[in-house]
């Protein structure tokens, strides 16, 4: 008779004298029910990519202003219209920027000037270095005091976001970034999916054997965790700041606005705890995870993951685990380093490059947040037996066996099998 075993997250199947039964077949219908959603939602987004509903050039014109209605002396009804068109912004949307039908403030004309003052006693924090643009760069920042042409942000400023490099990170922001990001997580969790459809759960084959073997401390434990964490929380508040608009706005404007505020300082909240767990992590385990010839052997057997009786040999961490963890130390410090970049702007750089940070962490966010979906699928649901290495330390000695057997013969070598 086989039992239930209570030790399983999911309910794995097994006895101690006989093999697994092939995978539980509620495994394979999750997985394709979750595949055929995924597979719609990336549908929509390659109809979004396409539907070329949101210009991200703005339109503008440059060259010399008009000569102003005043200056040529028109009078009457005609200059009053004129005049009324602009002060109150009623002409096309996408000429002069949103706002509010019945609020229009915005004057925008030859004419116009907008007037600059210094501040009375300002704020200290406005005036440390690390907060203003380096010099020959605050006039640009600034703008000048006389808008020269019609730009679609009508503002102070708005030629900053006109130059030829900024109209590049604005493709690259809300294109490839927000976008290919979307495309990349939809289109590597829908992956996850289809394997767990078409392959099921991998089973330990030899069947649960009920003695355990010590694979990690406490404090190996406490570090993956505190990283995870704190990293689905970035990953969590990160996706809120890029694609708020598409997820969040449906429910409501006070929704979004709140959503946003949350995720604006909770992502600045959880990064100390990130960028701690990144570093203890590369003391912990980087002398587990250099690259050897075995790791050569194993890709080319793709891991074992799609043969029950194939199990490529592998020592404490294989090439699976290898490429995840320089994932995470790679890309995760290079989003910790823009990070502080954005932070603190315009300290160590100017203004294209804190455009070019921007850049790099949202698009290695998205690509992290791809790749350790990943990982997720394997230490839970993917794999029998895996999630208890992280959760209490100890792996079943059949799951080392077959997974990590050069790491159980040195287990052994040294203590002989723990129970």
């Amino acid at each position: 008779m086989t039992m239930m075993n209570a030790n399983d997250p999911v309910g794995g199947t097994g006895s101690s004298h006989h093999k697994n039964p092939p995978s539980f077949p509620g495994y394979r219908i999750f997985g394709a029910i979750a595949a055929l959603i995924l597979l719609v939602l990336l549908a929509i987004q390659f109809f979004e990519l396409f539907d070329n509903d949101n210009q991200t050039i703005p339109e503008v014109r440059w060259g010399t202003p008009p000569i102003s209605d005043v200056q040529t002396g028109l009078s009457g009804v005609q200059t009053d219209e004129i005049l009324r068109e602009r002060a109150t912004l009623q002409a096309e949307r996408q000429i002069y920027g949103p706002s509010p039908e019945n609020d229009r403030t915005f004057q925008v004309g030859s004419e116009t000037q907008f007037l600059t003052e210094e501040i009375e006693d300002p704020s200290p924090f406005l005036t440390r270095s690390w907060a203003s643009p380096p010099d020959g760069e605050t006039a640009m920042v600034r703008g000048t005091d006389r808008v020269e042409g019609v730009s679609s942000l009508p503002y102070v400023g708005a030629e900053v976001f006109e130059r030829p490099f900024a109209r590049d990170w604005r493709l690259g922001m809300a294109d490839i970034a927000t976008h290919l990001g979307a495309l990349a997580i939809l289109g590597f969790a829908f992956l996850l999916a289809a394997v767990l459809a078409l392959r099921g759960r991998v089973p330990i084959v030899a069947g649960k054997s009920g003695s355990k073997v010590k694979r990690f401390g406490w404090f190996e434990r406490m570090t993956h965790w505190m990283t995870s964490v704190s990293f689905l929380a970035l990953a969590l508040t990160g996706i809120v700041i890029a694609y708020g608009d598409s997820l969040i706005l449906p429910f409501g404007d006070d929704f979004l606005g709140q959503a946003g505020w949350l995720a604006t300082w909770g992502h600045m909240m959880f990064f100390p705890p990130f960028a701690l767990g990144i570093l203890l992590m590369f003391v912990m385990w980087v002398k587990h995870n250099l690259p050897s010839k075995l790791d050569v052997t194993w890709l080319k057997q793709g891991g074992g993951m799609f043969s029950d009786e194939l199990h490529p040999s592998a020592r404490k961490f294989n090439a699976g685990q290898k490429l995840i963890f320089w994932s995470v130390i790679l890309g995760g410090g290079l989003l910790v380093l823009t990070g502080i970049g954005l932070m603190f702007p315009f300290f160590w750089t100017g203004i294209d490059g804190m455009a070019w940070t921007m850049l790099i962490h949202a698009i290695i966010a998205v690509l992290m947040i791809a790749v350790i979906l990943g990982h997720i699928y394997i230490g839970s649901i993917g794999m029998q037996g895996a999630f208890w290495a992280m959760w209490n330390g100890d792996v079943d000695r059949n799951w080392a066996a077959e997974h990590h057997d050069l790491w159980l013969n040195e287990i052994d070598s040294k203590k002989g099998p723990a129970e």
